[in-house]
């Protein structure tokens, strides 16, 4: 290989190894492992049930806080679909919540926001307490992070201020994120004294983590110089070895940007130092592995290739392919650089086949990528359903309930309006017999007081033989029958007419009895004959009576006959 190839492959391999590290806490493929405590939770809680749901949560978060969420991906989908089975709308919320945190990781962002909405949807029909208060505050810093990265910061501003207003200071952790993230807004549009002053109230939370975000920010922008002013800050403020390490890391790579080899030999020889306290096995690849360029670069190629193969072996003990891969690249150039062209041939060799393997496997997770969102939708179509259902159901029960009720209060109604009835007719069938009574009694007393009266004459006239007064015995008992009739006739007309004669009074207040009598018998549709016989008088006498009747009623024309008229009444 000729000098001008290797002065190509070396910057190719500089600017690879800047990318690659830019960010220490970078995804690994395989999950980091879980603390044996949440392992153990998982563990002792495997039934598709609420126990089981917190545990993922523990879990997921887990993995969150250490930025490596995409070793979560497993958890979310188990959380996903059990939140579903469990038909919890806080559950399913926080599911879709880690699903979008995963497809923002991935740069996934039209998933992501999909995610969001339906997320924060599904939280307004939640009732008020401090977890949904939480929950919906982290939403709207994952929306806030959303429009960030696509540098939409006006949108970013105002998620992040919903998220304000829903955590308050209550919520200490998630407010100052909160308020971290509005200083990466400021800084992304050019206020960077407002993002210091909002890095400076977010120190409260953990005083490393701002510096290094406006450190990330100027080593992306090839500002190397501002870059390290603000790693030493965040190194000054670093509260664990593991933290020191990841901004002597940090800075390391910085260094690597500007080409200044020895500077960062001197913080990866730091960093190497620490590697075997640290647990995290792949921050430890990464450190080894560019601990190796920098020594190809020096020239110690025996040192580089015992870094490398350590680089690689920890990326074997993780079962990592995407950190071997890295390494594998590496060690193959290293290799070019010794002139050992034959194991460098060997070594693209295998670096080709762990290449195509990752394809395969990536092809294998998109096909069960797909399995399980063909799964999911089916499970969210069937619970949408099933709300639906239940929608309609209420729907029902409501329309039931409301002529349940309509029936009950017509047929209260009813029943209330049918026993007044029956109370009326009750009373105004007592009043008739009151009044039958009462006119019983009187005509009784009447006629005994008649029948005395006769009797005394007829004893009289036994007495004396006097055959004069005969005649008035005869009239008397006349009467007496002839009473009897009126009051039969009195006693039935009111009981099918009992208003009668008040109406008609109403109108004719000077009518007399007599003629208030002769009406009724009238509107009884009697005849002339007929009503003689009830009043003991001739025919001519009825119709002199209907003669003057018809005056009293202001009837003078023949066309209208008093049946007619009094059958008005």
């Amino acid at each position: 290989m000729n000098y001008l190839g290797k002065m190509t492959m070396r910057k190719m391999l500089l600017f690879f190894v800047f990318l690659c590290s830019i960010n220490v806490l970078a995804q690994s493929e395989e999950p980091f492992p879980l603390p044996d405590s949440l392992a153990g939770r998982l563990r002792e809680f495997r039934k598709n049930d609420f126990a089981r749901a917190e545990a993922l949560d523990a879990a997921i978060r887990f993995y969150q806080e250490i930025d490596k969420v995409q070793d979560a991906k497993g958890y979310i989908r188990e959380l996903s679909s059990l939140a579903y089975n469990l038909k919890d709308n806080y559950y399913i919320a926080l599911s879709d919540y880690y699903l979008a945190i995963y497809d923002l990781d991935r740069m996934d962002y039209e998933e992501a926001l999909y995610r969001i909405h339906k997320a924060l949807e599904c939280v307004e029909m939640l009732p008020t307490s401090g977890r949904t208060e939480r929950l919906t505050a982290r939403l709207y810093m994952a929306l806030g992070n959303y429009y960030s990265d696509k540098r939409m910061l006006s949108e970013s501003y105002d998620a992040i201020q919903k998220g304000l207003e829903v955590a308050g200071e209550n919520d200490r952790e998630i407010y100052l994120k909160l308020i971290n993230n509005l200083g990466n807004v400021y800084l992304k549009g050019g206020n960077s004294l407002e993002a210091e002053r909002l890095y400076r109230e977010s120190l409260k939370l953990h005083k490393s983590l701002p510096y290094r975000n406006m450190a990330t920010i100027y080593a992306e922008n090839q500002n190397y110089d501002t870059a390290l002013i603000y790693t030493d800050s965040a190194l000054m403020y670093a509260i664990s070895s593991y933290d020191t390490m990841s901004v002597n890391h940090f800075k390391g790579v910085i260094c690597l940007g500007k080409g200044d080899i020895a500077q960062a030999s001197l913080y990866y020889d730091k960093c190497l130092r620490g590697v075997h306290s640290c647990s995290d096995a792949f921050f430890n690849s990464v450190v080894y592995q560019n601990s190796a360029y920098i020594s190809m670069e020096k020239g110690d190629f025996e040192q580089a290739m015992a870094l490398i193969d350590t680089a690689i072996m920890i990326a074997d003990e993780m079962n990592n392919v995407h950190r071997k891969l890295d390494c594998l690249r590496l060690k193959a150039i290293l290799l070019s650089e010794m002139n050992d062209l034959e194991n460098s041939l060997k070594c693209m060799a295998e670096y080709s086949f762990t290449r195509d393997s990752i394809l395969v496997k990536q092809d294998n997770e998109r096909f069960l990528t797909h399995v399980h969102d063909y799964e999911t939708g089916i499970i969210e179509q069937r619970y949408e359903a099933e709300k639906a259902i239940a929608k309609q159901r209420q729907g029902f029960i409501l329309v039931i309930a409301v002529l349940i009720v309509f029936f009950t209060v017509m047929t209260t109604s009813i029943f209330i309006r049918n026993r007044r009835q029956k109370e009326l007719l009750l009373k105004q069938e007592l009043d008739l017999k009151n009044r039958e009574v009462t006119s019983d009694s009187i005509g009784k007393i009447q006629s005994n007081e008649m029948l005395n009266d006769i009797i005394e004459k007829l004893t009289e006239m036994e007495v004396r033989t006097d055959k004069d007064m005969l005649p008035s015995v005869i009239r008397d008992l006349k009467t007496l029958v002839h009473n009897d009739a009126k009051k039969d006739f009195d006693l039935h007309f009111v009981q099918i007419h009992p208003d009668f004669y008040q109406k008609l009074l109403a109108d004719y207040p000077r009518l007399t009895q007599n003629e208030l009598r002769l009406c009724a018998l009238i509107k009884s549709n009697l005849s002339v004959k007929e009503i003689a016989a009830i009043n003991g008088i001739s025919a001519e006498s009825v119709k002199t009576a209907r003669k003057r009747l018809r005056k009293s009623l202001n009837l003078t024309g023949e066309d209208e006959s008093l049946l007619s008229f009094l059958s008005k009444y």
